[in-house]
């Protein structure tokens, strides 16, 4: 019956184990199963029959894996094989491959071929083995730059200059000792990449890594590179791009707010573009994001007043939040929300089913994506797109 094939596999799971006799001895003071229509006679006998195997034992190789069987060794894999995970739906996988393939590269000597190899995962539409295939060429390290440069300035795809960016900003974030020392030739790529290639996608992960590289990882005690944080601030002072000059700004002052050798560059540089804003057309939002920048470099802004909570003293946070709201509404990128919407800014109507209005007199409160995205930075951009 089915209830005594339970008790065998239990009898036989148990048999495998050195401590069996714990686990019967209790066996013999079981109550009779007669209430549930079964015969006592048919259970212990299960159990007793199995007893004898417990005293076998499963002999071992000296390496601790039972005889017949082979222990699971990564390395086993060819290159083959873990270019084939980084195709894998599970992240564990993928990153299991990516290392694998940066610590067996070179084995043969064609770790030229496999770098080359793995850059024709940065033209691929899957996200999951593109992103692998940059992680395991930042775990490469520095060998990569020149040809990662090369591809940077050179292919007309958005998405591998991005790419490219991001794995200089992969080999920065793995090898931080080399900051200091990182190599100029990638740094002049970078800026040439931010001032001369007009796609929003592209300067954003460039700015992005430069930040990365100039910044560095203060916490464990690794300085940035000053000759990055020089690459950013000559790009500040020439542009007249408002997508650069925001992500440039905010960039410069994180760095100056982590690293303190570099505050004093960062707010001389954050300082000159505010005096240039006032004459750039449109560049009153970066007027005022450098003003809220500055504001928390010198101890003060909402960081500050955070920082001043924490030890108990009042804050101007309230304040200073007021203050950035109304910077906002003057300058066009918030209507005038104490009021309600007329009819013809009717947003709602337009999310209501069959009777809703035609979206072309749909018009949002919120003047932002108006004012910004008319802008040759961001034409035809969607946010997600960045």
């Amino acid at each position: 019956t089915m209830h005594k094939g339970v008790i065998a596999l239990s009898a036989l799971a148990l048999a495998s184990l050195q401590t069996v006799d714990a686990f019967l001895a209790p066996a013999v003071h079981l109550p009779s199963d007669r209430a549930h229509g079964a015969s006592r006679s048919g259970v212990l006998p299960l159990v007793r029959a199995a007893r004898p195997v417990a005293r076998a034992r499963i002999a071992m190789n000296a390496d601790g894996v039972p005889e017949g069987q082979r222990a699971f060794v990564a390395g086993e894999r060819t290159l083959d094989e873990w270019f084939v995970g980084l195709a894998d739906s599970r992240q564990s996988l993928r990153q299991m491959a990516s290392i694998k393939i940066a610590e067996l590269h070179d084995a043969e000597g064609k770790g030229d071929e496999v770098i080359q190899r793995l850059f024709t995962y940065l033209t691929l539409q899957d996200v999951f083995e593109r992103r692998a295939a940059v992680q395991c060429l930042g775990m490469i390290g520095d060998k990569t730059l020149p040809p990662l440069i090369d591809m940077l300035l050179s292919t007309d795809d958005m998405t591998v200059r991005a790419s490219c960016a991001k794995c200089i900003g992969a080999v920065a974030l793995k090898y931080p000792e080399l900051l200091p020392e990182f190599p100029q030739a990638a740094l002049d790529g970078m800026k040439k990449a931010i001032l001369e290639i007009p796609d929003p996608v592209t300067k954003i992960a460039t700015i992005s890594t430069l930040g990365q590289i100039g910044g560095g990882d203060m916490a464990h005690g690794y300085p940035g590179c000053e000759r990055a944080v020089d690459v950013l601030i000559a790009a500040l002072d020439v542009t007249d791009d408002m997508g650069l000059a925001a992500a440039g700004v905010n960039a410069v002052a994180t760095i100056g707010y982590t690293n303190e050798a570099f505050r004093p560059k960062c707010r001389g540089a954050l300082e000159r573009l505010k005096d240039r804003a006032k004459d750039i057309e449109g560049f009153f939002f970066v007027e005022s994001m450098i003003e809220n920048q500055l504001e928390n470099l010198s101890g003060g802004g909402i960081a500050g007043e955070i920082n001043k909570g924490r030890g108990g003293a009042d804050t101007g946070a309230k304040s200073s939040l007021e203050r950035q709201f109304l910077n906002a509404a003057a300058g066009g990128f918030l209507g005038n929300m104490a009021a309600p919407p007329p009819m013809e800014d009717d947003w709602m109507s337009a999310m209501v089913g069959e009777d809703a209005a035609p979206a072309a007199a749909v018009k949002s409160t919120v003047r932002a994506g108006a004012a910004v995205s008319d802008t040759p930075y961001f034409k035809n951009k969607k946010p997600w797109d960045m």
